[in-house]
């Protein structure tokens, strides 16, 4: 495989290339749609990441969606600020500034940056945010390597008209020049690529810093024999379970394993929710359609975890796996039942938010576990603080690098949710009709919502969220006070964003 150098007007700025070595490198692995307890089908992952350093145990995605989601892992702010809010247009990648981000900022400080695998959503079919019209060919600022996928961009007739979630037929955008992989499995070519980097760039005398996208478990083509057919539901509406696609070597794999998805059996009284939540009872025929789904992402997650196996062996032989910050992550949750929702994501509850996250890598303990919050707008000033780098002012997360090494900061601060349902067509300014605006603090969650509708949940008492208890008498005192912080961080930037609970 040959891979393109840089543009020589990418150089970052010159440096001592003798302190730069000593800084570590930073790997994050992130799949798509992955939910915390997904890991258990993982085994390489929690074996090699997380029992050779930490997991957190509360991380979330505050905005439970691909796009917006990954934004917020480049630039470390809320969707109020990067103005992400969705994948479709006018949002998605256009709406992205990408000229403040994270491998731009590592490159200024002395990081050879690379990335593989899906970007944001509308690569290469959307315009830039700089106003270039078209972007299959485009290389955002700031990467030394780049193999992105891209969505379309082509004539459907073309070889390179592969797709990212087009499992055996995606086309990457390697350093400006399209690359077809057709009948390839996008996960095994991910990896291999990957791992390449690694061995080129370890010869470097300069650290870097990748990031390894995968697509699973996200849904994709092609439809394969076992996927599950379209149902009828009990209003007469349909259920169409979608599915990744996978290899035949792990198809079938978890059918003894999995006999159930994992938010069944469900909420039986659904009144106390919003109305876009009140759907009917799952029958049986959705249930086993759901089935076959929960099987089949297990099993495009089992090819990640192979994936995951082989990129620790590379690092390990070229000698940088001490030297290495290794994060295994993903953009958000998904659900599988629960409340009902037979899939998706995006509704601001615990199985969308939670997202799994481990860190292994100089400095932190084996098989610890950290209670603090860490979410998406954390990964950069982590990362930064790991790297010894400037973090700029606009970031609204929190640099939570001594937390894995050492715990003890605990739950301290709120994390605001946030959702926006984008119709085909609506005016005016989407910051004033975001659908849901919420807290996730230690124990509790509290959400409003555009309709009125209100929610709150004691978590400690009622994990699976089935009751609601706002405007209860018992819990009138803390519901005040969690309107209160909701009102104050709604539209926070930057210092404020990172307020202790504390100050209210």
């Amino acid at each position: 495989m040959t891979i393109a150098s840089s543009s020589p007007s990418a150089a970052p700025a010159a440096e001592s290339l003798q302190v730069a070595r000593k800084r570590p490198n930073v790997v994050v692995i992130m799949t798509d749609d992955a939910r915390t307890d997904d890991l258990r089908w993982m085994p390489n992952t929690w074996r090699l990441i997380g029992g050779q350093g930490a997991r957190f145990a509360n991380s979330f995605a505050p905005y439970p969606l691909c796009c917006p989601a990954r934004a917020s892992f480049l630039d470390g702010q809320y969707t109020h600020n990067h103005g992400v809010w969705s994948t479709r247009d006018p949002f998605g990648f256009q709406a992205f500034n990408d000229r403040k981000t994270l491998p731009v900022w590592l490159r200024r400080a002395g990081y050879n940056t690379l990335f593989v695998g899906k970007y944001l959503n509308g690569y290469g079919r959307q315009p830039t945010y700089s106003g270039q019209r078209r972007s299959v060919r485009y290389v955002p600022p700031g990467w030394t390597q780049w193999h992105a996928a891209v969505d379309g961009g082509v004539s459907h007739s073309s070889p390179l008209f592969g797709k990212t979630y087009r499992y055996r037929d995606m086309t990457l955008n390697v350093n400006g020049r399209l690359q077809p992989h057709q009948g390839a499995y996008s996960t095994n070519v991910l990896g291999r690529q990957s791992r390449f980097m690694i061995r080129q760039y370890s010869k470097k005398s300069r650290p870097f810093f990748m990031w390894a996208s995968y697509v699973a478990p996200h849904a994709g083509l092609p439809i394969e024999r076992d996927d599950p057919r379209p149902v009828r539901r009990n209003d007469g509406a349909t259920t169409h379970i979608l599915t990744p696609a996978v290899t035949p070597g792990v198809r079938g794999y978890f059918n003894s394993r999995i006999r159930r998805p994992a938010g069944l059996p469900t909420e039986q009284d659904v009144s106390d929710k919003p109305p876009f939540m009140q759907q009917p009872r799952i029958n049986r025929r959705e249930r086993a359609a759901m089935l076959e789904g929960a099987r089949q992402r297990a099993e495009s997650l089992r090819l990640v975890d192979q994936q995951v196996a082989k990129t620790i062996k590379t690092l390990r032989a070229t000698g940088e796996l001490s030297n290495t910050i290794v994060m295994f992550t993903s953009d958000n949750g998904y659900f599988q039942g629960e409340h009902r929702f037979r899939q998706g994501k995006l509704t601001p509850y615990e199985p969308a938010l939670r997202v799994p996250l481990l860190m292994r890598g100089p400095g932190i303990p084996n098989g610890v576990v950290r209670h603090a919050p860490f979410t998406s707008i954390d990964f950069a000033p982590t990362i930064l603080a790991a790297a010894g780098a400037h973090r700029p002012r606009s970031i609204d997360g929190q640099a939570l690098l001594r937390e894995a090494r050492h715990g003890g900061v605990g739950w301290h601060r709120p994390v605001l949710t946030e959702a926006l349902y984008v119709p085909k067509s609506r005016g005016g300014n989407p910051e004033n009709w975001r659908s849901s605006t919420g807290l996730r603090v230690p124990g509790m969650f509290y959400t409003e919502h555009s309709t009125g509708d209100v929610e709150l949940y004691n978590l400690r008492r009622d994990p699976q969220e089935d009751h609601n208890v706002a405007g209860e008498r018992a819990y009138a005192d803390r519901q005040k006070r969690l309107a209160r912080i909701l009102d104050d961080l709604r539209n926070c930037s930057g210092k404020s964003c990172r307020r202790s609970l504390s100050s209210w």
